[in-house]
């Protein structure tokens, strides 16, 4: 599959390490230091990638939205001086992608193989002639919780294992939007999060959302929260409503880690959800303030999703699970045990618990919960038994 790749800079700029990386992938890079040629082959060209340095002696920004706008099936990448403010120029710009001055090897293959897909994708859409058949058997889950420090992130990510073990292809959607720390949880250090995926503006749904997903090594795929909590104001309903659609044409389930306060986005969030996952704990004030975000969901319409999680379950000295319920006002759905050393464990060693010690009783009860969401029993499927020969055989 044939790309144009070209670097435009009025300056006579190094760019050995980018193209190398092309020259790897059997991509030749065209340089061009003129407007009137950079202006000829872009009318001329379909697959174009354009790589635009950043400049004292003209205005880069000025000249991608000037090129994103005639031109809008052109991959515009920005290279840009290291800070933050030339980040957000470039959005604003238009630009698909950026890429900074002191970019190494391994970002610049991350922005090709994105412009590749970008590419690829959109010759794709050229040629359909009828839409794909959806996925079957999806879910949509929210977990939630009134306050943080109840293990809401611990489950959602143990849960989105336990799925995955059970064969669904899962993501996870950290939608903590302010302080989502679901990828410390697996120790994942995601290059790329929901906010980079909003800033390609229309440019998103023509992209595979995978792209901005990162993922663990046993299966499970997460679209973290941006990397920085001042971003959040970026973030609105609207964009969590398309992620949400575009996670649901590739994965069958997709867990919403949300966040303690009742905002709009977790408002889309629980809207958009098959079922609420609501923890609780036994003590009197949880219970109290469960009752309270039950009765904020009734009149929402939304109760009927919610599904009551006693986390944190105490052998000895915890509160009658029939007293949480009647308190309550909702059944108790799924018990889990507490094993807090087990789980802080895990949260230390970023592996999910239901990975890494798979045979302790609390994973075996999030594979329960897991298999009970599916199938609505907890039981897993019996395996068939293997024939012995006998020795006459």
């Amino acid at each position: 599959m044939t790309f144009q790749w070209l670097f435009y800079s009025d300056t006579n700029a190094k760019v050995e390490l980018l193209e190398e990386s092309l020259q790897k992938r059997n991509y030749e890079l065209t340089r061009l230091t003129y407007l009137e040629r950079l202006f000829d082959y872009v009318k001329r060209e379909s697959d174009v990638t354009l790589i635009i340095r950043a400049s004292t002696v003209y205005n880069a920004y000025q000249l991608c939205e000037e090129l994103s706008v005639k031109y809008p099936h052109i991959y515009i990448v920005l290279m840009i001086p290291d800070n933050m403010e030339n980040a957000r120029k470039a959005m604003q710009a238009g630009a698909s992608n950026i890429i900074r001055f002191s970019a190494d090897k391994e970002d610049i293959r991350s922005m090709i193989i994105h412009a590749e897909k970008y590419m690829q994708h959109r010759r794709q859409q050229a040629d359909v002639t009828h839409m794909a058949a959806p996925i079957l058997d999806q879910r949509v889950i929210s977990v939630c919780s009134t306050k943080g420090g109840t293990g809401r992130s611990s489950t959602t990510v143990n849960l989105a294992a336990a799925l995955t073990k059970e064969g669904r292809r899962t993501a996870v959607l950290d939608a903590d939007i302010q302080f989502g720390d679901a990828a410390m949880y697996m120790d994942l250090r995601p290059r790329r999060t929901i906010y980079e995926w909003i800033k390609e503006g229309d440019n998103r749904t023509e992209l595979d959302i995978d792209g901005f997903l990162t993922k663990h090594e046993e299966g499970v795929s997460l679209m973290p929260a941006p990397s920085r909590p001042e971003f959040f104001e970026l973030v609105t309903a609207a964009d969590i409503q398309l992620a949400i659609q575009e996670l649901k044409k590739i994965y069958q389930v997709i867990i919403i880690d949300t966040s303690a306060a009742i905002s709009e986005v977790q408002l889309q969030c629980l809207n958009d959800s098959d079922e609420i996952l609501l923890l609780t704990e036994g003590s009197l004030p949880a219970v109290r303030n469960t009752k309270l975000y039950l009765d904020t969901l009734e009149t929402m319409q939304l109760k009927e999703k919610v599904r009551l999680i006693h986390n944190r379950e105490k052998k000895k000295g915890g509160m009658d699970p029939n007293k949480i319920a009647a308190l309550a006002g909702q059944d108790i759905y799924f018990s889990l045990p507490d094993q807090q050393p087990l789980v802080e464990a895990a949260i230390e060693e970023g592996k999910p618990y239901v990975y890494a010690h798979p045979k302790k009783p609390l994973s075996k009860q999030m594979a329960g919960l897991a298999r009970k969401l599916l199938t609505g029993t907890e039981k897993a499927a019996k395996k068939p038994k293997k024939k012995l020969l006998s020795k006459a055989q």
